[in-house]
């Protein structure tokens, strides 16, 4: 793992988290001023920084740990409403054009774009709020000082993040088993797998965890797409050129969870 020395998982965590919560606090003043890909810069730091929580659990505290997951969970799911109506208003942009049918951007973009910075108003006025100003003080202490567990984040590095990893490939093909393939679970579960790989400096791991996640979730937006533009009264060739972009999408999803399953080192780690 070229990102891993033999320092403890203590440091390696320490690092990490660190990088993340001053990402957080870099990351705001543009996803306020609403500039161009900031909020979506910031609910994915978010993501990582709930996902290593998540994927290096066994070396923190639990109560310290849940009670962050907790807040960055309820802050990312409020960058994600406004971020989900930008991506939706830019792909029906894109697929009108694609289609010749400008004519038609006024009717479906701009109640998109209109939802958006109705959204984009509610995450401004949070940020004033009593739960912003906890999620700080929270991030705070976190950067000053971990809550781990004393014993287990004294391991080295390198094994903590081995095993990390493979949990959570195991995490993916068993959802991939229980939920199947396409569902909404393997795409979080990959993403996961992304992020927990990166701060292990597992690439081949992430670059999987990265395929995995990115078709899903082009198919997920496509899917959403078509819904919209069927609800918003879009003719039916509009619907079907999504419908068929979705479908496109999971071309390769089965290579690329064959290929997980051919991982090394992955066995009885499953859970």
């Amino acid at each position: 793992m070229g990102g891993v020395t033999d320092a403890s998982a203590a440091e390696l965590l320490a690092g990490a988290v660190g990088d993340l919560v001053a990402d957080l606090r870099r990351l705001r003043a543009p996803a306020l001023a609403d500039e161009p890909d900031a909020v979506h810069q910031l609910r994915t730091t978010v993501r990582r920084l709930r996902n290593l929580l998540a994927g290096f659990r066994r070396c923190f505290r639990r109560g310290p740990a849940d009670e962050l997951r907790t807040r960055l969970a309820a802050y990312g799911a409020l960058l994600g409403e406004g971020r989900d109506l930008e991506v939706r208003a830019d792909d029906c942009r894109r697929v009108l054009a694609e289609l010749g049918r400008d004519d038609l951007v006024d009717t479906l973009v701009a109640p998109l774009l209109a939802g958006h910075t109705t959204e984009h108003a509610r995450l401004v006025a949070w940020h004033d709020s009593d739960e912003a100003a906890a999620l700080d003080a929270l991030l705070d202490r976190w950067a000053t000082r971990l809550p781990l567990h004393r014993e287990r984040a004294a391991r080295p590095a390198r094994s903590t993040a081995r095993h990390a990893v493979r949990r959570e490939v195991g995490r993916v093909l068993d959802r991939a088993e229980a939920a199947g393939e396409t569902s909404h679970e393997v795409r979080k579960a990959a993403r996961r797998l992304r992020h927990v790989a990166e701060v292990a400096g597992d690439d081949r791991a992430a670059l999987l965890g990265k395929e995995i996640q990115g078709r899903l979730g082009d198919h997920r937006d496509a899917v959403l797409l078509a819904a919209y533009l069927w609800s918003a009264g879009a003719p039916a060739l509009v619907v079907a050129h999504v419908e068929a972009q979705a479908s496109r999408a999971l071309e390769d999803l089965p290579d690329a969870l064959r290929r997980l399953r051919a991982a090394p080192g992955r066995t009885g780690v499953r859970r």
